[in-house]
């Protein structure tokens, strides 16, 4: 599937879950995609501690800070999950840069603790998606609709519950991003 030259903003803060952004990463390079690392804050410039489960994960360095950047300058989103969404969600400019990529109905790929990020930017009221099942009553206090399945989507969205699901989600996020380069 052809997605070349996409560009796809991660966006992850501290205590990230590890194979939640490299997996997604990786296929979505070897697909043809431009992975950048958006960080929250100039510490991010040199590292985001990422987690494995309980342990410690891999570490990355944020190439663009969110204040400096806005969503035309991707084509999409991937919000990883673990900690890093509930570290980033109180962001004003991870916030906005949610909201602009909803807004474009640009796609925003989100998986597990993920949609917490979503909960905070305000944009989940009347959506169906899913996350890990711990935030389940988050997401439907939030005005969504929860749906325990390994890949949801609706519209421009799609989430995923947590890294079992990884290999249907990173096949989700390829088609979606295929699809968008298709002739009508």
């Amino acid at each position: 599937m052809e997605i070349e030259g996409k560009r796809i903003a991660a966006l992850v803060g501290d205590g990230f879950e590890e194979s939640e952004l490299i997996e997604p990463r990786r296929a979505l390079e070897e697909a043809g995609a431009v992975v950048t690392i958006v960080g929250v804050d100039d510490r991010a410039l040199q590292k985001i501690r990422g987690k494995r489960g309980l342990d410690e994960g891999v570490s990355v360095k944020a190439e663009e800070l969110v204040a400096d950047v806005t969503a035309d300058d991707f084509d999409a989103l991937l919000i990883p999950g673990g900690q890093s969404p509930d570290h980033i969600r109180t962001s004003k400019d991870v916030q906005r840069f949610v909201k602009e990529f909803d807004q474009a109905k640009k796609p925003m790929f989100v998986i597990c603790h993920g949609p917490q990020v979503l909960i905070s930017s305000q944009v989940v009221r009347g959506r169906t998606l899913t996350g890990y099942a711990s935030i389940a009553d988050d997401i439907r206090n939030a005005g969504g609709l929860y749906r325990d399945q390994p890949v949801v989507q609706d519209g421009n969205w799609i989430t995923s519950r947590n890294p079992h699901d990884i290999p249907l989600f990173n096949r989700a996020i390829i088609e979606k991003l295929a699809a968008q380069n298709a002739p009508v």
